[in-house]
């Protein structure tokens, strides 16, 4: 296992977390002035990849689903739609099992396990180096088990949260190929009480951890906060190791894999990428041939969702597609009470639960008299005050304060001085733009406001 060399820049991977989740969207597809992009452009950029890899005896398999809206939400499979051995990706379904236990309250990060030398197995992680018998809470090893992919801490963990906890959740989340039937290192009794993966699964369960589906906000972040702490980088992370992701890889026998979360913001996807090896059944060979394919696929897809986001970077945002933004960020329930609707939104309106929430939640109070204006350009002042009162939601101790920021007279409102002091102070917003607080705001500006609203030190 190799490491990182240089950090993710956290705050740019909280843009949409992150959460959920986890989330999101500047280019909602159902904006009238925003048609749908789809995924075209990447599946052409992949489709000459497969066809090589196919040729040269490699069985490849891309997902790819988009969190953000600018794509149309649309889910893309290409190559072999065959099962996988899941080698340390299944773990993701391990982890998603521990925190929804978590939410429940039926376990703790900070509950302690006690680890024997007879738990102890071999292969990639830290934890074998050291003396046994000792406790390890809950968060340590499902930081290792993620972030190593450290394989004592997840038979620990199987133990802890239970193997059929494990596939009960994936059978509820309709993940149809996915199962989890034996721990790492060991034998299967039989091939239907091995682990097996697809992509089309492994790409669902990231859309659902992010999006929130069945786990808290917390939890979510939580889980997307070891991934981006990822210390394997022979796959996504060599490919692109300054980029805003959190992943999980996994490689074992002829399989070498990555999935995870491209979080170029306002463009963000959940991306699988496995493959065998079906040349060679040495672990070493296959790596060596492999590994360079994933991260070509990851270049590939990253390139691709670059162009866009400079492309649409200038392109203005309405009131309503920010608040709805803010809401998914928050993983506020969509399917809000009605009455908490402006007069002004209709039912019909693909916004009307997002705003619901967010009215519900405090983040927005309308234009006066119970309307709410949706269709019209949001100002970098009342941006500011949404993405202020959200931080102000997330953090729950924080507080709007501060003078208003040196300005030209006139251009930030009286009732909005405060949000835009926060905001600088958050790194939401450049001074430039404070002073021009009273100009509408574009996506750009919604990127800023988004990573600043996550901005909190893990």
């Amino acid at each position: 296992m190799t490491r990182r060399r240089k950090p993710v820049l956290r705050r740019t991977l909280m843009t949409t977390i992150a959460a959920t989740a986890l989330l999101t969207s500047l280019l909602p597809a159902a904006s009238d002035a925003s048609p749908e992009k789809g995924l075209s452009a990447i599946a052409s950029a992949l489709t000459p990849i497969l066809q090589q890899a196919e040729k040269d005896g490699i069985r490849m398999s891309v997902g790819i689903r988009d969190l953000s809206g600018y794509y149309g939400h649309e889910t893309l499979l290409l190559g072999s739609r065959e099962p996988y051995m899941p080698a340390s990706t299944i773990k993701l379904a391990v982890v998603s099992a521990l925190m929804k236990q978590v939410d429940r309250g039926e376990l703790s990060l900070a509950d302690q396990v006690r680890v024997t030398p007879e738990d102890v197995v071999g292969g990639s992680g830290s934890l074998q180096t050291e003396s046994f018998p000792q406790d390890l809470t809950l968060e340590r090893l499902a930081r290792l088990m993620i972030t190593q992919s450290d394989n004592t801490a997840t038979n620990v963990l199987i133990d802890k949260v239970g193997m059929d906890r494990v596939q009960q959740l994936m059978d509820q989340l309709d993940l149809r190929t996915m199962h989890l039937g034996r721990k790492m290192f060991a034998a299967a009794p039989s091939p239907a009480q091995d682990n097996y993966i697809d992509a089309a699964d492994l790409t669902e369960l990231l859309g659902q951890i992010y999006q929130g589906s069945f786990l808290s906000v917390s939890s979510r972040n939580q889980i997307i906060a070891w991934m981006a702490r990822q210390e394997v980088n022979t796959k996504f992370g060599a490919a692109l190791p300054d980029a805003p992701i959190a992943h999980k890889t996994g490689e074992n026998a002829n399989v070498t894999h990555d999935a995870g979360y491209f979080l170029v913001p306002g463009h963000e996807l959940a991306v699988s990428v496995l493959l065998q090896v079906t040349t060679t059944q040495d672990f070493d060979e296959a790596q060596r041939i492999g590994n360079p394919i994933v991260q070509q696929a990851a270049r590939a897809i990253y390139s691709e969702q670059v162009k866009d986001q400079k492309a649409s970077a200038g392109s203005p945002l309405t009131r309503a597609e920010f608040t709805s933004l803010v809401a998914r960020e928050l993983g506020l329930a969509s399917a809000a009470d009605q009455s908490s609707q402006f007069h002004d939104i209709r039912d019909d309106n693909p916004f009307a639960g997002d705003i619901a929430a967010a009215r519900q939640a405090g983040l927005v109070r309308g234009t006066g008299e119970g309307l709410f204006n949706g269709s019209a350009p949001i100002t970098r002042a009342e941006m500011a005050a949404i993405a202020v009162r959200a931080y102000m939601f997330i953090h729950r101790e924080a507080s709007a304060s501060g003078e208003a920021p040196e300005a030209n007279e006139g251009t930030v409102p009286s009732w909005a001085a405060g949000y835009v002091s926060q905001a600088l102070q958050l790194g939401m917003m450049e001074p430039a733009a404070a002073r021009r607080t009273d100009q509408p705001a574009n996506r750009q500006d919604g990127s800023r406001f988004i990573t600043g609203m996550w901005s909190f030190t893990r």
